[in-house]
């Protein structure tokens, strides 16, 4: 799972960042979900607390690349 905060006014296509780690990464590497989130929980040193993430998993909102619809 990969955990994506867009741009300001920007909006992001689940489907487009797997296509492009597709393209870029080995297989193993390409995440099966993508979650669009506002914000990404930091520790006081603005590092990402990637055990937060873990500890959530993966939610009803996340986009799972085995379900979308073939290009």
């Amino acid at each position: 799972m990969v955990a994506v905060v867009p741009r300001p006014g920007r909006a992001l296509d689940p489907g487009d960042l797997v296509r492009h780690c597709e393209d870029e990464l080995p297989g193993f590497a390409v995440p099966r979900y993508v979650e669009v989130v506002s914000e990404l929980p930091l520790t006081e040193n603005g590092k990402i607390r990637k055990a937060v993430l873990r500890a959530r998993g993966t939610t009803a909102g996340a986009w799972d690349r085995t379900t979308r619809p073939p290009p």
